[in-house]
């Protein structure tokens, strides 16, 4: 890949949240599955090279994991969130639109740090994940593959958590939908991101040391 490559998909990339309906989702055929999931696969593993500090256990040192659902899965939860939660915000429709989800948690080593270093460490973790997060993006990006990172909504709750069996003690760091461009809905509602277009540079500087105290 040219570096100008990595520019035009790094500027390429957008937010855009994709509703559907519970009771009408998306479904994605065996072919599509096919030719998508292995995509996603890979993308989530190759986003796992992102650069971490502290290792998190022995067994497992990144301090991300990275949990895959499917489209039968995003609908069954998004009928679970629906039916059975009374869930009314949007996280029902971002499943139902979605052609596949990857939440991507955390773990704390000090969930109630007390000095400085584990309060460092905990930053650490976090940046580590979301570099890993941002490098999925991308990848999906590249590939073709409509996402959007969402901070999870109901989907951080313990009793989610607890309902797709996972660990409790993680957190919620992102929860990736994904679109697959062969199951595009045009019924589907589109929400770009609102952020887009108060995009600058000002926050870039350049520090001269003659203003150096």
């Amino acid at each position: 890949m040219e570096p100008q490559e990595l520019h035009d998909i790094i500027k390429s990339r957008r937010t855009e949240k994709v509703l559907g309906d519970v009771l009408a989702p998306t479904i994605v055929s065996p072919a599509i599955r096919e030719r998508n999931d292995p995509l996603v696969r890979e993308a989530v593993k190759t986003a796992g090279m992102a650069p971490f500090h502290y290792p998190r256990t022995k067994e497992i040192a990144e301090p991300w994991r990275a949990y895959h659902l499917w489209c039968d899965d995003t609908n069954t939860l998004a009928t679970h969130l629906a039916d059975n939660l009374g869930v009314i915000t949007k996280e029902p429709q971002l499943l139902a639109a979605s052609s596949a989800l990857v939440l991507i948690t955390w773990l704390p080593q000090h969930p109630q740090p007390q000095t400085e270093k584990e309060r460092v460490i905990e930053e650490e973790h976090i940046a580590a994940s979301s570099a890993m997060t941002q490098n999925l993006l991308l990848l999906l990006t590249a590939h073709g593959l409509g996402n959007y990172w969402s901070s999870g909504g109901i989907l951080r709750s313990a009793a989610l958590f607890q309902h797709l069996g996972l660990s409790t003690e993680e957190r919620l760091l992102g929860a990736i939908f994904i679109e697959y461009p062969e199951a595009t809905n045009s019924a589907h509602e589109r929400k770009p991101g609102s952020l887009r277009n108060q995009r600058s540079v000002k926050w870039i500087s350049e520090l001269d040391n003659s203003d150096w105290g």
